[in-house]
């Protein structure tokens, strides 16, 4: 009996800690069955390979039947693969069947459907078309492979407007294989926002390039949105790759052999144009594909209710550019100052999508009955034309209040005047009743005093804070070696911990707060370039002044491209010591 009551109760802790732990599993709808085909290339050589994929979604298949590979040879397969993934509380599973094929001859060919039962139903993929063209196989490893290998640096658009999406991808193209890169040196994307892309169809493929087979794949993928008008240049960055060679040998005791290959991509040259004018006066900046919705949380309401407007704007343009729209009412409303709710940018279908909510508070005035149409403008990117959307009208009834803060007439209407006009007497009588107090000497004393008092108070006060602000600046000076220090020995903490990012912002963060300390540049308008000239100007040498530049723009480079060599960062830590020692020994206390 206790036995049975124990397990009905750990039962009952394990079905609550389900709900808790996975609602968004429990509640969240199925999502959709599908089963597609796929395939690594879109035109081969003869003598040379490819692979076909069929994969099946969120269902389990049975009685799988591939198409008749007529025209080609199955050197593979099939391989099947299943994998399960959970994004948000959603599940996703996958079955997959692959083949590996070789073409017979040149022509195009079509690749017929593959069946499959799931879920009661008979469901079948799409077909393919290959096209064969005349070539051979890539030849074997051999010593001139390692160079068959580049990156190029591609965007999806060469002209953009200020605040449209750019899809940067850093695309690879081999005939040998690797076993893996590093972007050594990260280009700088002066006159752009840049937002680093997670999730993006990053598979292999197969493509025919110059009568040759070769092997794409996309290694990164990057979001720009300009930010400024003209020709904006992405400057060559720095890769290296490991490139694998056949050194003849195999088996357990045998290493791969790996040659580091260095390249350089070519610069990219992108074209901002003006937007164009005049542009329409509801426009706030808002440039690409847009959606707008808005809602008003009542319809009937009292002169002592807040209404509130609530707007959403979503699209593929840089939000963060986006002003609040202008909530165009009447007279009869007092408006409050927008306010932003919610911010965020996600990823979809290998781009960004931004997201803005926006709630305005407003007060009616008086009774009736009103109308609200918000209203958004926006740059269409697809037909180069300014665009309004509109949401509502939503109709607002008004009921009187218990006059808080409403006028109880309206200007239109009638007022009673019996007591603003007075007759005009016709005879008048003026006669001197004695010196006011106001003409008086103790009056004046008594009044000059405290202004006299608090003019004198006040600058007193003004003197003493920049007397304070004087002191405050040369501590910081005096205190600036000891200051750096102090952040230095924090990040030979995170060195310690292999906590790469944390390591080189607290290297920065130290370098950079030694320069604003000790030469009094306010952090507001710290640059390089204003650096660099203060440096010069209290004759600091040059070749201490480019390490301290070169520092800099390494810890930048690190702490985006993620970059965590245990040797490099102590190689860092270790300059910037130095570094700081020199120029303390060049200028002492200044």
């Amino acid at each position: 009996m206790h036995l049975s009551i124990f397990s009905i109760r750990f039962h009952h802790i394990l079905l609550w800690l389900f709900l808790k732990v996975c609602p968004a599993v429990v509640f969240t709808q199925s999502p959709e069955v599908s089963f597609e085909a796929y395939t690594d290339a879109k035109e081969v050589l003869t003598g040379s390979y490819f692979e076909v994929t069929f994969t099946l979604k969120n269902a389990n298949g049975t009685g799988f039947s591939p198409p008749d590979f007529k025209g080609f040879n199955e050197i593979a397969g099939p391989n099947s693969s299943t994998s399960m993934q959970i994004v948000n509380g959603q599940v996703t599973r996958e079955m997959g069947y692959s083949y590996t094929l070789q073409p017979k001859k040149e022509g195009v060919f079509t690749i017929g459907k593959a069946t499959i039962k799931a879920n009661g139903k008979i469901l079948s993929t799409s077909p393919l078309s290959i096209k064969v063209s005349k070539g051979n196989a890539p030849a074997g490893n051999d010593a001139d492979n390692a160079e068959k290998a580049y990156v190029v640096v591609e965007p999806n658009k060469y002209t953009a407007y200020p605040g449209e999406q750019i899809l940067l991808d850093f695309k690879l193209y081999t005939t040998v294989s690797l076993d893996g890169y590093d972007i050594t040196e990260e280009p700088e994307y002066r006159g752009f926002y840049v937002q680093e892309m997670r999730r993006f169809n990053s598979k292999t493929l197969r493509e025919v390039i110059n009568g040759k087979q070769v092997t794409t794949k996309v290694l990164r993928r990057l979001v720009l949105f300009p930010q400024q008008t003209g020709t904006l240049t992405i400057p060559p960055a720095r890769i290296q790759l490991a490139v694998l060679e056949d050194n003849g040998r195999s088996g357990f005791f045998f290493s791969r052999n790996i040659k580091p290959v260095f390249i350089e991509t070519d610069p990219v040259t992108i074209t901002v144009k003006e937007l164009p004018s005049p542009s329409p006066e509801s426009f706030t900046g808002a440039v690409g594909l847009f959606e707008f919705q808005a809602s008003v949380n009542r319809r009937q309401a009292t002169t002592d209710d807040a209404i509130s407007v609530t707007m959403m704007i979503l699209g593929d343009g840089d939000v963060k550019r986006v002003q609040p729209p202008q909530l165009s009412l009447s007279d009869s409303f007092e408006l409050y100052p927008p306010k932003i709710m919610e911010e965020n940018i996600t990823e979809n279908q290998g781009g960004l999508i931004g997201r803005k909510m926006i709630e305005y508070l407003v007060l009616p005035k008086f009774p009736g009955n009103y109308s609200i149409e918000p209203s958004f403008s926006f740059f269409n990117t697809q037909t180069m034309m300014y665009e309004n959307l509109t949401a509502g009208p939503y109709n607002l009834q008004v009921k009187q209040g218990t006059d808080r803060h409403i006028s109880q007439i309206k200007p239109q209407e009638k007022e009673d005047i019996s007591h603003d006009i007075r007759f005009i007497k016709r005879e008048s009588l003026l006669e001197k009743k004695g010196q006011y107090l106001m003409d008086s000497p103790v009056f004046l004393i008594a009044v000059g005093l405290p202004l006299i008092a608090f003019i004198g108070l006040y600058f007193f006060k003004k003197a003493k804070i920049n007397s304070t602000q004087l002191e405050g600046s040369a501590m910081r000076t005096k205190q600036a070696n000891k200051m750096a220090l102090q952040r230095l020995s924090v990040a030979n903490g995170y060195l310690q911990n292999g906590l790469s990012r944390a390591f080189y912002d607290e290297v920065s963060k130290a370098s950079l707060g030694y320069v604003c300390d000790k030469m009094g540049i306010p952090l507001s308008e710290l640059s390089k370039e204003n650096m660099q000239e203060k440096m010069r100007s209290i004759d600091i040498p040059s070749p201490l002044i480019d390490d301290f530049i070169q520092i800099i723009q390494t810890c930048e480079k690190a702490i985006f491209a993620g970059m965590d060599n245990p040797a490099d960062m102590q190689n860092i830590y270790d300059r910037t010591v130095e570094l700081i020692g020199g120029i303390e020994d060049e200028i002492g206390i200044i």
